[in-house]
């Protein structure tokens, strides 16, 4: 897939320059896999299964919490981020939770570092979008996967991408519009209480692109899942959920109806 570039931004330099920030203000737990904002856990979505002594890697671990939340559970866990900031946070909260992971500063679509066939489990949770060579990226996994292998990833769901909120009759919605226009995303971080954003470029796809990608790549897709938000009181879970972003609870109204989350189950045959 080919899309436009309208400015140039590294998303190395701007996850570098909110890492701090946003580690501090979005609580995201290391005793479970999170699938996103406001997206149920691993405990509760069960598509991992067992991974006691399993070889797993994270691509665009950030903070390291779901490495290090999978290495609590018997894993083998390394994670990679293009960020040395966010890499550095990770090293510091492992040590912090007396867990073996490993951590890489290392691109997404970088991985000649592991061995063909040496994983058995691939992960990632908001972070693929980042990623403008999907089709290397995918290939990349499928080469790194053992026989059998899951790769399973989580996004923003592509409804968000090409949408804005609008108020119809007292209501708060969603207006979707554009869906196919494929291309990059510019866009800023919400400002952190001491004035610090950062812009970003990101990708739009449709769920069938990346449904092609993966099926390209080799992979038979199990599942696609579409899950339900935890429910809030406010802007406050009022259930556990293992990463709790604010920003985005503020419009919980909204997601609470609409998508916000989108998680590929694929595995590698064989």
């Amino acid at each position: 897939m080919k899309f436009w570039v309208r400015q140039r931004i590294s998303v190395k330099a701007s996850w570098n320059k909110i890492a701090r920030h946003y580690q501090r203000k979005t609580r995201i737990s290391t005793e479970d896999f999170h699938y996103g904002a406001l997206a149920p856990g691993e405990s509760k979505l069960r598509l991992l299964g067992d991974v006691k002594g399993k070889e797993v890697l994270e691509l665009g671990c950030g903070g390291g919490q779901n490495t290090i939340a999978l290495s609590k559970l018997g894993a083998f866990a390394e994670g990679i981020d293009i960020s040395p900031e966010q890499i550095n946070f990770a090293r510091e909260l492992a040590r912090t939770e007396k867990v073996a992971a490993k951590f890489h500063v290392r691109s997404i679509d970088h991985l000649g570092i592991f061995s063909d066939e040496g994983k058995d489990l691939v992960v990632s949770s908001f972070a693929l979008s980042y990623v403008e060579m999907l089709d290397n990226v995918f290939s990349e996994v499928y080469r790194i996967l053992k026989k059998g292998g899951l790769f399973v990833f989580a996004d923003s769901h592509p409804f968000t991408n090409r949408g804005r909120a609008v108020r119809v009759g007292g209501r708060s919605l969603w207006a979707l519009d554009q869906y196919f226009k494929r291309g990059v995303m510019v866009w800023t971080w919400p400002r952190f209480e001491d004035g610090t954003t950062a812009s970003f470029r990101s990708y739009h796809r449709t769920i069938q692109d990346y449904y092609d990608a993966l099926t390209k790549a080799g992979f038979t897709v199990e599942r696609i899942v579409e899950p339900e938000p935890v429910r809030m009181k406010g802007t406050k879970p009022v259930e556990e959920t293992p990463c709790y972003a604010p920003d985005v609870a503020k419009e919980y109204l909204i997601w609470r109806n609409v998508p916000y989350t989108i998680i590929f189950k694929a595995r590698k045959p064989g």
